[in-house]
């Protein structure tokens, strides 16, 4: 993870990948034509569309722990959430009807026009927003204890007020291909310590069709059939893996160790790093805080980036077809809470290379997300109430 100074630091051990981080000219949508992939083809300020940004800690909080703030429905249409002045607050209503003075808000955009094609209130301001996509362009929207699912023409098929019996709501997450949903729900037991019970949803309904109970997770990531996460309690020691295999017809009734008797251990465990990302259901990225990017699948290590002159960030956001994915990178020189220099990179798995990288100036100060459309052919990146989009080529 690369921590900015701006960053508070959240004591739940739970949360995944806290996105990256702006005192920035501001300027309205501009749309470019460039041969260049490093010249973005668009660049909005997010403020003309009510992006509000953060002012008491409490705003810090709900954008550290938004997650999906730029995520791709298709080709041609971008989702950028963030937080916004209630334009008429009041009481909240048990529909779910908002009346905080800040909400939780999703703009529709052409990623090559800058075109707004829609825009959604969802519910008050909270410390558990997303917005996922599916693999046909329908996505899954959370916003505190409600969720709804809803078409790619925007049309809602599904809303309903969670039942969460502690304090901590649950998290959702949807694989890259977009063709698997898993909840996760964290919550303490006196005798065995913190427990995150995992559910296999339908994505139609959000009915669990099957579930399981691990111990407490630090960093987890999902594939359309399995779960691999690292334990909280052993957040000090050398990066071990565990599995949950959805498919399984019996389910272990103890964490499996990933690869437990293949080199691909060995390696994650002498890599130093922290978390690890699937790329797709075959390829795992390990990374984080560290001098490397190591691709692994079932046959063993596919690829290891090693740049001892960088940090690599753990967060990684794949194209749904598995070809690409982003990350970003801090010069290793830069100490962990005040980082000088990051880079946003794209490797291809097919060329086998970094096919994009790019300095982000000026740096963000409380949030960077980043995305791939579903084929890899566009990139989107916000830094604070920056968007920016470029269109990315592919080798012949």
């Amino acid at each position: 993870m690369i921590r900015l100074k701006s960053l508070t630091t959240i004591p739940m051990r739970w949360l995944t990948r806290i996105l990256l981080l702006a005192s920035v000219v501001s300027f309205g949508i501009v749309s470019l034509v460039s041969a260049d992939d490093r010249v973005p083809i668009l660049s909005v300020d997010l403020r003309s569309v009510g992006y509000l940004p953060p002012v008491t800690d409490r705003d810090l909080r709900y954008y550290t722990f938004l997650r999906g703030a730029i995520t791709f429905l298709d080709e041609h249409a971008l989702a950028v959430s963030f937080f916004k002045n209630n334009e008429h607050p009041g009481l909240s209503r048990r529909d779910g009807t908002p009346g905080s003075a800040v909400v939780f808000h999703t703009v529709f955009l052409d990623p090559s026009t800058g075109r707004v094609r829609d825009q959604r209130t969802w519910g008050n301001a909270a410390n558990s927003a997303t917005l996922q996509a599916f693999h046909d362009g329908s996505f899954f929207v959370q916003d505190g204890e409600w969720v709804r699912l809803y078409s790619n023409e925007l049309q809602e098929s599904l809303k309903k007020k969670m039942d969460v019996a502690g304090e901590i709501p649950p998290r959702f997450t949807a694989s890259p291909s977009g063709h698997a949903l898993y909840e996760f729900q964290e919550a303490y037991d006196a005798k065995r310590g913190w427990l995150t019970r995992i559910d296999v949803l339908d994505p139609h309904s959000l009915a669990s069709n099957q579930f399981t109970v691990t111990p407490g997770h630090r960093d987890d990531t999902v594939s359309d059939t399995q779960v691999v996460y690292s334990l909280a309690a052993a957040a000090e020691a050398p990066l071990h893996l565990f599995v949950y295999n959805a498919d399984d017809s019996a389910p272990a009734k103890s964490p499996r160790l990933l690869g437990q008797t293949s080199r691909s251990a060995i390696d994650i465990a002498e890599s130093r790093c922290n978390s690890a990302a699937f790329v797709s259901n075959s390829v795992l990225a390990v990374t984080g805080d560290c001098p490397r990017l190591i691709l692994t699948g079932a046959g063993g290590k596919i690829a290891d980036l090693y740049a001892p002159e960088y940090r690599f960030g753990g967060e990684i956001q794949p194209s749904r077809d598995g070809r690409r994915f982003a990350f970003a990178r801090a010069k290793a020189k830069d100490s962990p809470t005040h980082v000088r220099n990051m880079d946003l990179c794209v490797y291809d798995l097919t060329d086998k290379r970094i096919i994009f990288s790019l300095p982000i100036s000026p740096l963000p100060q409380h949030k960077l997300a980043f995305a791939l459309s579903p084929d890899g052919s566009f990139l989107a990146a916000q830094t604070d109430n920056l968007l920016y989009v470029w269109h990315l080529s592919f080798s012949h």
